[in-house]
C-alpha cells in the first residue's frame, strides 16, 4: 500500500516526572520504527493545563510525531495508545501535500517574525545600554566638575583669609 502523511498527537500525564516522560516517548519512537513507520519529527510541545479534567489529571504534556506510514498501521497504533495507561488522548491526522505545504510556508513566516523581534529586541537593549552608559558619562562628568570647582573654591578661600589678617 501507498505510505501517506500523519501527525499523531498524544496528550500524556503531566505528573509525570521528566525521565518517564522520556521512556514514553522513546518507547513509542522505537515501536514505530519497529513497525517500519518513518518519523519525520518528533516535537515535545511540553507540559501544559488542560482545558477540563480527564481522569481526574489537570495537567498534560503533548508530544506530535510526524510520521510516514501505512494508513492501515494508524489503527493499530491507536488502539496501543488506547490501552496505555498513561497516554490520556490521542489524536491522529492525515496531512494531503497541500496542507504539508501550508504548514511549511506557516513555520517559514512564524521564523521570520520570530528572527525579526529577537533583532528589534536586541537592538532595543542595546540602546537601553547606551542611553545607560551616556547616563554614566554625564554623572561622572559632573562630578568631576563640581570636583574642580570644590578644589578651586579651597584655594581662593585661604588667600581671602590671609589678606584680612593682613588688613588688621
Amino acid at each position: 500500500m501507498v505510505n501517506k502523511n500523519y501527525e499523531t498527537y498524544i496528550i500524556v500525564d503531566g505528573n509525570l516526572e521528566d525521565n518517564v516522560i522520556e521512556d514514553i516517548i522513546a518507547k513509542y519512537e522505537s515501536l514505530l520504527k519497529k513497525n517500519g513507520v518513518e518519523i519525520k519529527n518528533i516535537e515535545k510541545i511540553g507540559r501544559k493545563r488542560l482545558a477540563y479534567p480527564i481522569n481526574k489529571k489537570q495537567n498534560g504534556f503533548y508530544i506530535c510525531y510526524e510520521i510516514i506510514s501505512d494508513p492501515d498501521y494508524i489503527s493499530k497504533l491507536e488502539r496501543i495508545y488506547k490501552l496505555d495507561e498513561n497516554v490520556l488522548r490521542y489524536l491522529t491526522v492525515y496531512m494531503s501535500k497541500k496542507t504539508i505545504k501550508e504548514k511549511e510556508e506557516y513555520l517559514k513566516k512564524r521564523a521570520v517574525m520570530a528572527a525579526k523581534y529577537d533583532a528589534e529586541k536586541k537592538e532595543a537593549e542595546e540602546k537601553e545600554l547606551e542611553s545607560k552608559a551616556s547616563e554614566e558619562k554625564l554623572k561622572r562628568d559632573k562630578e568631576s566638575s563640581t570636583e574642580v570647582k570644590v578644589e578651586v573654591e579651597k584655594k581662593d578661600i585661604p588667600e581671602k583669609t590671609e589678606e584680612k589678617i593682613n588688613q588688621d
